[in-house]
């Protein structure tokens, strides 16, 4: 069967920090996506970079270097796990051979615990994509917009917004971007 790799093309990034990164097929159909795409504009530290030129860099380049980094750590345990798979061969060779090297049971079992738990390229392959995605549920301003905004429309038992937190400590925020409408509170007070 055919590598679905070798059929579709990959893309290669020039990373400020990491190089030039090979990105898999399916990972570039994600990047294509507008829900991707979104987070060219989201800065990385919301609005530091007002204060802080230099720190200008979004979410859109942090997740290509997160799902760079995510795939290298899978790749690095790969390696640890066949080597220790390869020394506990090794071991089992030494121990038919030498009496005083024993394998028993236990390491058989292990042994076979490693190889059936081995990390595939498939597996990588998820590991990268948890890494580009992490930032897709990022609202605007990054974690300030968490920060304040989820907090002030903490739900009570009832599932309902306090809308008198929402009218009290937006109404700054709603003046400085011009959004007006005459039942704000009530839609963000609403229930999902």
């Amino acid at each position: 069967m055919e590598n679905q790799h070798d059929t579709e093309e990959s893309k290669v990034f020039n990373d400020p920090i990491h190089g030039h990164i090979e990105l898999h097929p399916l990972l570039v159909k994600i990047i294509n996506t507008p829900q991707f795409q979104r987070l060219r504009n989201i800065k990385q530290l919301g609005g530091v970079y007002f204060v802080y030129p230099g720190a200008s860099h979004n979410r859109f380049e942090h997740s290509i270097g997160v799902a760079h980094l995510a795939g290298e750590l899978a790749k690095a345990l790969k390696v640890k796990q066949l080597e220790q798979i390869k020394r506990m061969e090794e071991l089992e060779k030494m121990s038919t051979n030498l009496e005083v090297v024993k394998f028993g049971p236990e390491d058989v079992k292990k042994l076979a615990e490693l190889k059936e738990s081995l990390i595939s390229d498939q597996d990588v392959l998820c590991v990268q994509i948890a890494g580009l995605c992490h930032d897709l549920g990022h609202g605007p301003f990054s974690h300030f917009f968490d920060g304040m905004f989820m907090d002030a429309i903490k739900r009570d038992k009832k599932g309902k917004a306090d809308k008198e937190v929402i009218n009290k400590e937006w109404t700054h925020v709603f003046i400085l971007f011009s959004f007006s409408h005459p039942n704000r509170s009530q839609q963000m007070a609403a229930p999902p």
